[in-house]
C-alpha cells in the first residue's frame, strides 16, 4: 500500500508516476502505440499479467514483483544518470531520479514484509516466489538485449 501510495504522488497529482514519465516521453515526442512497442517489451508486462490473472501463480506473482524492486533502484540510476549526461532537463528525468532513491526502501519493505514472512510461514514458497523472480528477469534481459541490438551497441542473438 506505501508503493502504491508512493505511485500515485502521496495524494499529489503533479507527483503522480504516469504523468511523470509521460514528461519524459513528451520531452523526447515519443508516443508510442502497442503496434510500435517491441516484442521482448511486451514480453516484461505480459509476464506479469500472466502470474496475475491465474491464482496458481500467486506466488510467482509477487516473487516478480519482488525483484521489480530488488532491482529498480540501480536500472533507474543508470537511467536517470544517462539522461543527465544527454542534457535532459531534471523536470523532465524526475522519474528515473525519483525511482532510484524511492526503490531502495519499496525493496527493503517487501523483502522485510512480504517475502521473509512467506517463506518463513511456508519453506516451500520460496520455489514458486523464485521461479517467478527469474521469469521476470530472463524477459528484463532479453528486453534490454533488444535495447542494446536496437541501439546498435551489439548483435542481437537469436535462440536457437
Amino acid at each position: 500500500a506505501r508503493n502504491y501510495w508512493d505511485e500515485m504522488g502521496r495524494g499529489n497529482p503533479k507527483g503522480m508516476h504516469g504523468p511523470l514519465l509521460e514528461r519524459l516521453a513528451d520531452h523526447f515526442d515519443i508516443h508510442t502505440t502497442i503496434e510500435g512497442t517491441q516484442p521482448e517489451a511486451l514480453a516484461v508486462g505480459n509476464v506479469l499479467v500472466g502470474f496475475a490473472c491465474n491464482r496458481r501463480y500467486a506466488f510467482q506473482s509477487i516473487g516478480a514483483l519482488g525483484v521489480i524492486e530488488l532491482t529498480a533502484p540501480t536500472r533507474a540510476g543508470y537511467v536517470a544518470e544517462g539522461l543527465r549526461r544527454l542534457g535532459v532537463p531534471a523536470k523532465a528525468r524526475q522519474y528515473f531520479s525519483l525511482h532510484a532513491i524511492l526503490d531502495v526502501r519499496h525493496s527493503a519493505a517487501w523483502n522485510d514484509e512480504v517475502l521473509r514472512p512467506l517463506v518463513a510461514e511456508d519453506p516451500r514458497r520460496a520455489r514458486p516466489l523464485a521461479e517467478g523472480a527469474l521469469l521476470r528477469l530472463l524477459c528484463g534481459a532479453r528486453c534490454f538485449e533488444r535495447y542494446r541490438a536496437e541501439f546498435g551497441l551489439i548483435e542481437e542473438r537469436h535462440a536457437a
